[in-house]
């Protein structure tokens, strides 16, 4: 029987150990990705539907991340979501009450938008005084010609009185004269307004800059005094902010980064909102 000599083993092992180390080293795991987090987004129409706007910008900025913004519930129903944990990030067209601070609420404000006054675009009208505003929202003048349109009747649309646009612009212009009885309607949504102005000639409503820029409705906006309502002066502003508790701070840490970043900042005036 042939046997191998030990010269002859030292060999073979020599040889193993040899192709053990040209052969292609193991392939390393694929890393696993980190979960990705959804923020639920939901409160004033007009700012969510600003964060529906900023959404693919965020995204790209911060990888991991996704906005879920959700139908518009006001802001006092964007901070009860947020207080109850049904939601991560109000979205608020005002400061925080009293009350909602002390149940735990979290604020960041991060820029400002005019309060456009929307017209029907056929209406032709691309400047009002302040004077002519507060006239038509009291019923006074009732006819486009009067402030020098065409001879066509107003047709006049409002916000409930709880509404932020509504106190910005009742603070600036309106006072306290109450809307007339004649307004064709009150209605309860940024969107619900911009539909009826779009579609109803002779038209006259009001409505945040943002919203109306983030939407797709044909809608114009007139100058008040000749400023027009993207510009640093102009006389009517509301608040853009968000609320969020402490424990969900770390969380949504991510987000009150980029809103106030200069990145964040650049985007957010493309759509209409200023710096706070």
């Amino acid at each position: 029987m042939f046997r191998y000599g030990s010269a002859c083993v030292s060999a073979l092992l020599i040889l193993a150990v040899a192709l053990a180390a040209c052969a292609s080293p193991a392939a390393p795991p694929t890393p696993t990705p980190p979960p990705e987090i959804a923020l639920a987004v939901s409160g004033s129409g007009s700012v969510s539907t600003v964060f529906t706007a900023i959404k693919s910008d965020f995204e790209t900025a911060v990888p991991g991340y996704t906005l879920n913004v959700l139908s518009g519930t006001g802001t006092g129903g964007g901070v009860k979501g947020v207080l109850d944990g049904t939601l991560d990030v109000a979205a608020m067209a005002r400061a925080p009450k009293d009350d909602e601070t002390a149940a735990g609420l979290k604020y960041l404000e991060f820029g400002k938008t005019a309060v456009a006054i929307l017209l029907h675009p056929d209406v032709g009208v691309t400047t009002l005084t302040q004077a002519q505003v507060k006239a038509i929202f009291a019923g006074e003048i009732t006819n486009w010609s009067e402030v020098g349109g065409p001879d066509l009747d107003i047709v006049l649309y409002v916000r409930d009185e709880d509404e932020s646009a509504t106190g910005a612009l009742r603070k600036a212009i309106f006072g306290d004269t109450p809307f007339p009885e004649t307004a064709a309607g009150v209605m309860t949504s940024a969107g619900d307004m911009l539909t009826a102005i779009e579609s109803t000639p002779g038209s006259i409503g009001f409505g945040n800059w943002s919203g109306v820029l983030a939407s797709d409705k044909k809608v114009a906006a007139t100058a008040l005094d000749g400023i027009k309502p993207g510009e640093a002066e102009y006389a009517v502003k509301v608040i853009q902010g968000v609320g969020y508790t402490e424990q969900r701070q770390a969380v949504v840490q991510p987000l009150l980064d980029w809103l106030t970043s200069d990145a964040g900042q650049a985007v957010l005036q493309q759509r209409g909102v200023n710096p706070a």
